[in-house]
């Protein structure tokens, strides 16, 4: 389950690559965010992990102040050996939301270079958006998602899931945005995907809560609703 879009992993692997002092050398930063979805009745928190890098990976591992005992250990993500993930497995969420805490990553690069870095998770956890019911308009071939404000969320941005595997991502939207239409020929399709018509798809929102202190692409946490829809009807 990948929280941020394609978009917003790029642009991280850019920003840094632009701040690191020497391509030859290892370093990197990381971050740790509060995810917030629903099972069942309940809303759920886990933590995930993403450690990013100009030099390739050949290995992340982690560890919390709040828990000195689990260590994590971050894999390859999409293919990039400059962006390695710990997404928080379904039985790892619990009703418990996170406590704040220390992450302390150690990283090895391709180049047998090491790097040590941190980041600062405070307890501040997003709601779970309120999806409405997507409309697909059969006269425009065009599919509405709506939703409400999440209160203090910075930016949402849509996912079009088929099964496990995105399909679609848009780009970040503005918190003021409450609405998003697309059809088979918008961008955000992925690989070159046309959407088939009676085939069900996953609609996810994704609302963004970034850190205080970091810069634009430091979340604190993600919330997330789904709702399952049947293209073209």
């Amino acid at each position: 389950m990948k929280l941020l879009n394609f978009f917003v992993l790029v642009s991280i692997a850019l920003l840094i690559a632009s701040c690191n002092k020497n391509q030859d050398e290892g370093s990197g930063t990381g971050d740790a965010i509060i995810v917030v979805k629903k099972s069942g009745t309940n809303t759920v928190y886990g933590v995930s992990l993403y450690a990013y890098s100009f030099s390739p990976f050949q290995s992340v591992k982690a560890t919390s102040s709040a828990d000195a005992t689990k260590n994590y250990t971050l894999k390859e993500n999409q293919g990039y050996k400059t962006n390695f993930a710990y997404e928080a497995p379904d039985t790892e969420f619990t009703v418990t939301k996170p406590v704040a805490s220390t992450f302390n990553f150690t990283a090895v690069f391709e180049n047998g270079v090491t790097d040590e870095f941190t980041d600062e998770l405070t307890a501040s956890a997003l709601s779970v958006p309120v999806l409405d019911v997507p409309k697909f308009d059969a006269t425009t071939s065009e599919l509405t998602a709506t939703w409400a404000s999440v209160t203090d969320a910075d930016s949402y941005a849509i996912n079009i899931m088929d099964g496990s595997t995105m399909v679609f991502g848009s780009l970040e939207l503005a918190n003021t945005i409450k609405s998003y239409t697309l059809s088979a020929t918008s961008s955000g399709w992925i690989n070159g995907i046309t959407p088939v018509a009676g085939k069900t798809y996953t609609l996810r929102l994704n609302a963004y809560l970034y850190e205080d202190n970091g810069n634009t692409y430091n979340m604190q946490s993600v919330s997330m609703a789904e709702r399952s829809i049947v293209w073209g009807k």
